[in-house]
């Protein structure tokens, strides 16, 4: 049987590194997982292009179907999705670029 939503999608909250007395960038707390939603990663193969405003377009790495009835996320958040609840597979990890509300279903672009 085929799942509509196979993937899972969590907000990523992590603090700002900060430059040690070496010179060197660390970060003293691992990166925090808040769970979203149950989605559906569809990397971008093609290309394609996504309109942010102003006329500005960029090539986004995915688009990430989720159901109608799933949390907003806002623009800038950065968000993971993962193949299995456990966050031991990664499949994409980046900001939020753009995200549509739908009738059917919601939108992502990462």
């Amino acid at each position: 049987m085929v799942k509509q939503y196979p993937h899972y999608l969590y907000a990523v909250a992590s603090e700002d590194a900060k430059q040690n007395a070496d010179g060197d960038f660390v970060s003293e707390n691992a990166a925090s997982y808040t769970f979203i939603s149950m989605c559906r990663e569809e990397t971008n193969g093609k290309g394609s292009k996504l309109e942010v405003g102003d006329g500005t377009f960029i090539v986004y790495a995915s688009l990430i179907q989720l159901p109608a009835g799933s949390a907003s996320v806002a623009a800038g958040q950065k968000v993971a999705v993962f193949d299995d609840a456990a966050q031991t597979s990664l499949r994409v990890e980046g900001e939020c670029l753009k995200f549509d509300r739908g009738q059917l279903h919601n939108r992502l672009w990462v």
